[in-house]
């Protein structure tokens, strides 16, 4: 047998210098470097008190890279090799939290991070750079892989203003290494790309971004128009709302009702992911719409009025506007005929779907539920009338698409804002509302 210890000295040799050699800074003095930074700024400290314990799986009590004036935003230092990182953030950077963004006042330039379709504007990338691709390129495959160097390097769509002297210019390129300290953002396979703003100059971080949005929203709106990308700034009110799935059945039955061919295809459309939240929660609600016709007529003749302007919403509301000439008062009436107290009881029986729901910070200007002090339903309480009126507010918000709000002024939901990324847990709820309208009006196959 051949003897192969010399082949392994010679690959400890080989590998020594790059696995085995010695740290080139030692955590401590990773630290001592960020203070003495520090001390030049107001606005920044660096907080550690000079003790690692290692607890079997890595070192604990790690420094901490405070930003007071920055809504207070705290980084760890979790390793020495991070140390050239925290020092460009340190010696010259300013965070922007809502936008998870960091001005270099000295450079002129701001790095900010972007959310949004990104398999759009890795088409896009595609498109621009190899007009002769006929097919999506394999992030694994060596395109895909030139594609990221490109992005790291250079940036793509690249747009400058020569005509002023000013030499501002913006650009797309992957997410540089501060924002992923700062924000702890994913770099999704290196083609997860962020803003870059240069050539300009502010007085303080607010105007900062203030110039951010103005530019970084105009040149997103560009390049959707121009490249079909789908991206936006970052906002600090993102959140996912009620990050529980809705409840699906799992039981497929041979159909014994018959639906609606209208209301069951706008249902359909609702139920595709790829569609936008807002496009989902009109489509469920259409759906309903469908079934206000049905609903008054039958409010008409329980109240023995001659008219739909006679009658009254089924649910407490004044008599100037409880007509059910009125729209929102058509979907009171579908919901009080459709869902029962004890279905509404059982929905908001999910703490998670009613905590959002009872949230006037989530999705505002629109009724809330009302709690029993502890965050949860109140007793025996029918909460189908705010139901009615919470889903008709956002409805209101969505299409009163006019400059400058919507009925007495109300805040648009637009596509892109945040409410609109918040939409899960009322989403559910109109589904849920649509589904319950299209088994009530159902009628039996033979």
């Amino acid at each position: 047998m051949e003897d192969i210890s010399q082949y392994d000295e010679d690959l400890w040799e080989d590998f020594e210098d790059d696995w085995f050699a010695p740290p080139q800074i030692t955590y401590r003095e990773a630290v001592e470097r960020l203070q003495n930074l520090a001390i030049n700024r107001t606005d920044v400290l660096v907080e550690w008190d000079g003790k690692q314990e290692w607890d079997g799986r890595r070192w604990r009590d790690d420094a901490r890279v405070v930003f007071p004036e920055a809504q207070g935003l705290r980084v760890r230092l979790k390793s020495a090799a991070q140390l050239n990182h925290f020092e460009r953030i340190v010696s010259s950077g300013i965070p922007l939290p809502e936008r998870h963004a960091v001005w270099y006042p000295q450079d002129g330039a701001i790095k900010a991070r972007l959310v949004g379709d990104f398999d759009q504007f890795h088409s896009a990338l595609v498109r621009s750079l190899f007009p002769q691709q006929k097919r999506a390129v394999d992030l694994e495959s060596p395109l895909g892989a030139d594609l990221a160097g490109m992005l790291a390097s250079t940036g793509a769509f690249h747009v400058s203003e020569a005509a002023d002297g000013s030499g501002r210019s913006l650009r797309l390129v992957s997410v540089p290494p501060e924002l992923s300290l700062l924000y702890n953002t994913r770099h999704g396979g290196g083609l997860s790309p962020s803003l870059e703003l240069s050539g300009v100059s502010a007085s303080n971080a607010t105007e900062a971004q203030k110039i951010l949005v103005a530019y970084g929203t105009s040149y997103l709106f560009g390049l959707a128009k121009a490249q079909g990308a789908s991206l936006r700034l970052w906002d600090t009110g993102y959140r996912l709302g009620s990050r529980r799935g809705p409840s699906y059945s799992t039981k497929v039955r041979f159909p014994q009702r018959q639906y609606d061919a209208e209301p069951a295809e706008l249902y359909g459309a609702g139920n595709a992911a790829g569609r936008h939240p807002v496009e989902r929660y009109l489509k469920y609600y259409q759906v309903l719409e469908f079934y206000m016709p049905k609903a008054v007529d039958w409010e008409v003749t329980q109240q023995g009025v001659a008219r739909q302007k006679l009658a009254q919403s089924p649910y407490s509301r004044t008599q100037k506007d409880g007509s059910l000439g009125i729209e929102q008062n058509q979907l009171d009436a579908v919901i009080n005929l459709a869902v029962t107290p004890a279905d509404v009881a059982g929905l908001l029986g999910d703490r998670e779907l009613f905590t959002t729901l009872s949230n006037p910070r989530i999705i505002q200007h629109v009724e809330t539920l009302e709690h029993d002090g502890s965050g949860a339903p109140l007793t025996s309480s029918d909460y189908r009338r705010d139901i009615s009126s919470r889903v008709y507010g956002i409805r209101n918000r969505i299409v009163h698409m006019k400059e400058g709000g919507g009925v007495k002024g109300t805040p648009l939901l637009g596509l892109h804002s945040r409410e609109a990324r918040d939409l899960a847990a009322d989403l559910r709820l109109v589904r849920y509302l649509a589904e319950k309208a299209m088994e009530h009006w159902a009628t039996d196959l033979p």
